[in-house]
């Protein structure tokens, strides 16, 4: 019996070992999965600690090259809150101001002219106003209080649920200096121009000026002959009234030999219509110099409300003695163009332009009798329309594009400097912001049309 017990009791001590051992088997292979489950996370958390690390400093240097670009920018930039206080600014809008980024204070306190550009930025405010993409122009002041212009655009942005603003601010001192300069020179090179054109119409203007001077003399000559022939007349009446007793039939007889010695039925015939043409001639040289005045006039820097006929009559009186040996002039003058605003003394310059070159062109034709020049103006609706058409040579197909460019002439050598039309682009376009087009043929003619804004804006007037 004790050997069976015996026996029984190893087999099943044996029995515990072997499951003990398959236990821990078990927990051992658990165990060096989870170590090895664990290395493997330890080494991805290992990886993406350095990558976390490594985008944390390329986000640092990102941050710090955004920064170091925007602090360096020439460009002021703002960012506001809703009700445009600034939250923050860029080392240039700091620099702009006079100020650090916590004294800037509002958008409104920066800006203090002109008037609608404040209007403006409350407008954004209170949905009043729409964005575009339009940049604009305004004046801001420095912490001393010195304004300066600048040019500025403002975009919403949503940040935190909430719409703030960026305001672009460029300091455009230096531009308006150089605009000014651009100007000045534009204007004297026009009024050299205008110069140089009365240069070449000065013979003719002296001309027109020596012919009725001439006749006003010749007049002025007859009179004065025949005021001394009628002094005779008049001192015999003279001495006839003086006298106590007069010889009626004596005096009759001298009075009729004298009047017939200086024919007096021929002198108080001429004598009023030499009077009347020495008058007509004396106004014609007065509208001569009125109009050479008016031209050469190198006019207000605003735009003055003028009327376009007179000036184009006045522009036709000095350039007469250069188209009227070789043309006809019709003119067509509509209404409502008394009131037009534009620089009254650069409009002529390019009146004076446009029919010299009418008359050149049709010198060019070989043809019996004179061509004719047309100018007709009308007003349509808000534009004011100018054309001047002329039946001479055309302009080359070839050359058309290039007819406003400066220097480029189809006059042979030494008739033409090629600034006539350039100047007079310039001075429609850009001093007038009208348009100026060309309709030519070549053989048969050319029309330029004009069309100027006929009524006259704010920005027209700070041009």
């Amino acid at each position: 019996m004790r050997t069976l017990h015996g026996e029984a009791h190893g087999a099943a001590g044996g029995l515990d070992t072997s499951l003990l051992e398959k236990r821990l088997a078990r927990e051992r292979r658990a165990r060096q999965a989870a170590e090895s489950l664990l290395e493997s996370k330890s080494r991805e958390l290992h990886v993406a600690g350095e990558a976390l690390k490594k985008a944390a400093a390329t986000l640092e240097s990102q941050k710090t090259q955004l920064k170091l670009i925007l602090d360096n920018t020439q460009i002021g930039i703002l960012f506001t809150r809703n009700d445009l206080s600034i939250r923050d600014a860029n080392q240039a809008a700091c620099s702009m101001f006079g100020r650090d980024s916590t004294s800037l204070g509002s958008l409104r306190e920066l800006f203090n002219g002109p008037p609608d550009a404040v209007a403006w930025l409350d407008g954004l405010v209170n949905g009043s106003t729409a964005f575009d993409e339009d940049t604009r122009e305004g004046s801001c002041a420095r912490n001393d209080g010195r304004e300066f212009p600048v040019e500025f655009g403002i975009k919403p942005l949503v940040h935190e649920n909430q719409t703030h603003y960026v305001c672009f601010v460029r300091d455009i001192t230096r531009r308006k200096h150089e605009e000014e300069k651009r100007r000045a020179l534009e204007q004297e090179l026009s009024q050299a121009q205008k110069f140089e054109a009365l240069g070449t119409l000065a013979s003719g203007v002296a001309h027109e000026i020596n012919t009725p001077i001439q006749y006003v003399s010749d007049n002025l000559r007859f009179l004065t002959e025949t005021l001394s022939d009628l002094e005779g007349l008049t001192g015999l009446c003279r001495d006839a009234l003086g006298a106590e007793d007069v010889d009626v039939k004596s005096l009759r007889d001298e009075f009729s030999q004298q009047a017939a010695e200086i024919d007096l039925e021929f002198v108080t015939e001429e004598a009023p219509r030499a009077a009347s043409q020495s008058l007509e001639g004396l106004e014609q040289v007065a509208s001569i110099v009125k109009a050479i005045k008016a031209f050469a006039h190198p006019g207000d820097d605003a735009m003055v409300a003028t009327d376009l006929n007179e000036a184009i009559a006045t522009t036709l009186t000095v350039a007469r003695n250069r188209w009227k040996y070789v043309a006809e002039v019709e003119t067509d003058f509509g209404d409502a163009l008394t009131d037009i605003p534009c620089h009254v003394g650069d409009m002529n310059q390019v009146f004076v332009n446009l029919i010299v070159n009418a008359a050149d062109a049709i010198d060019e034709v070989d043809r019996d009798g004179l061509g004719t020049i047309k100018i007709q103006t009308r007003r349509l609706d808000d534009v004011a329309e100018i054309r001047i058409s002329d039946n001479g040579c055309g302009i080359p197909e070839d050359a058309m594009e290039r007819i406003f460019d400066p220097f480029f002439t189809t006059k042979d050598v030494g008739k033409g400097s090629g600034q006539g039309l350039a100047i007079s682009y310039n001075i429609v376009r850009q001093k007038h912001l009208g348009t100026i087009a060309c309709e030519s043929k070549q053989g048969k003619g050319t029309t330029f049309v004009i069309r100027l804004p006929a009524r006259q804006t704010q920005a027209d007037q700070e041009l």
